[in-house]
């Protein structure tokens, strides 16, 4: 707003400054008339004196006897103190005024009337020469205070001088009263352009009014500026910072959106708060929607998941049931699946364990438990079988747990059924930030006797299976008996941040 009243600002200022330029030329114009009306007077003396002192040089040439009386009878003509002089045709003194210096002044400088010169000698004056009828001539001299009498000046805001080349004579002088003044200095010609007259005149050149009307256009801008900043921040900006921090707070205290009182004419700002009223109040109740749907899909994969055990313990009490009245092959069948049914049961109810902290499932824990339930429903013939662990302390997730715990057990099956007296090592090294190597090595998966078994081809196309669930390349050492695969872990940081 302030930029767009700048441009009407300036318009009004140039307007003034214009207002006062055309103001200092009429205070021009009307200097020059008093110039030329007081050059006009000074003229008419110099006239008056000059066809006096031509006419005593006739007289005189006529009645050198009387020169003297007729210089006197024409200062009385001239009524005022004016030094007059005759002179001869070859330049000698006739007669002149008492006191006056007259030896040795020149003729006219040719045909020219009235010869005039500016005496700027202490006491100044001018001196002029004018031609008689005989050849003969007249000097007179005019005083500075006869000269400022002829002129009418009595304005102390005026200056006068008269000028001829470099002699100048000063009639009155003026001065500056404040320090905003100005000079105007006009010229006017004298005794046909021998010399001219100088006027000197102090203006204000800003009133008080003048400077107002100058000063307004500012003024107003700079009102309106303020007006407008104060309307805005009042009416337009307090409201809005009000209805910021009531959002604000709303969004910090995750409660109601409190509307705040807007002092403020603005219908949109009030209809913008209740916008925001109704927004945050239908995300609220959104929020409260999903959180009740989270804590309902929480309770249901609780559900599932503890139906899912308490049905996996149902299978494998069945099954033990059932093994108890068979003997042969269909008991060792029995013990076959059992062990896998508690290797799923081992995942589940690990997984069940860790559902609160959302970290997955324990590597160590599973394993754990899950050797030492094979070492629990090994045949009395595999007594001799140990199994040591080496895992570090990583979480894998279900979909990785099931296949893990199906691939050990598989291998230890193969033990049990084929080396029952072996040792086995089951470890798990760290390989990246996400991934873990696990290993299950054994002297024995290297004996003919289980290489050669006739299930080692079904337990081959087991683990291949199991390797592709892993998304991994099962990688087997014929050397040390020593299966490997990589598996994918949950980085310690998101563990962290995932729980609660």
């Amino acid at each position: 707003m302030t930029a767009a009243l700048m441009p009407l600002g300036l318009i009004a200022l140039f307007a003034s400054i214009q207002s006062a330029h055309i103001k200092r030329l009429q205070h021009e114009a009307d200097a020059q008339l008093v110039a030329t009306a007081e050059a006009r007077q000074i003229d008419l003396l110099l006239i008056r004196v000059a066809n006096v002192a031509r006419f005593t040089a006739g007289a005189a040439a006529e009645r050198a006897d009387r020169c003297a009386d007729l210089i006197a009878e024409a200062q009385r003509l001239a009524r005022m103190e004016a030094r007059l002089a005759v002179f001869a045709p070859n330049g000698l003194l006739r007669c002149a005024t008492p006191g006056f210096a007259a030896r040795g002044l020149p003729a006219p400088r040719g045909n020219i009337g009235l010869d005039l010169l500016i005496l700027n000698d202490p006491g100044g004056g001018v001196r002029f020469s004018v031609a008689a009828g005989d050849g003969g001539y007249g000097v007179g001299e005019i005083s500075a205070p006869e000269l400022r009498r002829a002129a009418g000046f009595a304005d102390q805001d005026q200056g006068i001088a008269l000028q001829q080349g470099e002699a100048k004579l000063v009639l009155a002088r003026t001065k500056k009263r404040l320090p905003l003044d100005q000079r105007i200095t006009v010229d006017a010609a004298i005794a046909g352009g021998q010399a001219s007259l100088t006027l000197v005149q102090i203006i204000s050149t800003i009133s008080a009014v003048e400077l107002l009307l100058i000063l307004l256009p500012l003024l107003m801008w700079a009102a309106a500026a303020a007006i407008g900043w104060i309307v805005i921040k009042e009416l337009l900006l307090r409201p809005l910072a009000q209805l910021q921090r009531a959002v604000a707070a709303a969004s910090n205290a995750e409660g109601p959106f409190t509307m705040p009182r807007l002092q403020t004419p603005a219908l949109e700002i009030q209809t913008l708060g209740e916008a925001f009223g109704a927004a945050t109040e239908q995300i609220a109740h959104r929020e409260a929607e999903l959180e009740e749907g989270l804590r309902s899909q929480v309770l249901l994969t609780r559900e599932v998941h503890h139906r899912v055990k308490n049905n996996l313990q149902v299978v494998a009490s069945l099954i033990n049931l059932h093994a108890r009245g068979a003997k042969g092959e269909v008991a060792g069948a029995y013990a076959t699946i059992q062990r896998r049914v508690d290797a799923l049961a081992v995942v589940h109810r690990n997984h069940y364990a860790e559902l609160e902290q959302n970290r997955g499932v324990a590597l160590r824990s599973i394993l754990s438990e899950l050797t030492a339930n094979l070492r629990a429903t090994a045949p009395a013939s595999a007594d001799g079988l140990s199994i040591t662990l080496d895992i570090i302390p990583v979480h894998i997730s279900q979909d990785t747990a099931v296949p893990v715990a199906f691939l050990v057990t598989e291998i230890i099956e193969l033990l049990i059924d084929h080396a029952p007296t072996a040792s086995a090592r089951v470890t798990a090294t760290a390989l990246a930030s996400d991934k873990a190597v696990l290993s299950v090595a054994s002297k024995a998966l290297v004996d003919p006797a289980v290489t050669g078994s006739a299930g080692h081809e079904d337990f081959q196309r087991i683990v291949t299976g199991l390797s592709r669930q892993l998304r991994a390349a099962m990688e087997f050492d014929a050397v040390n008996g020593c299966y490997a695969i990589a598996i994918p872990i949950i980085p310690e940081e998101e563990a962290i941040a995932e729980a609660p």
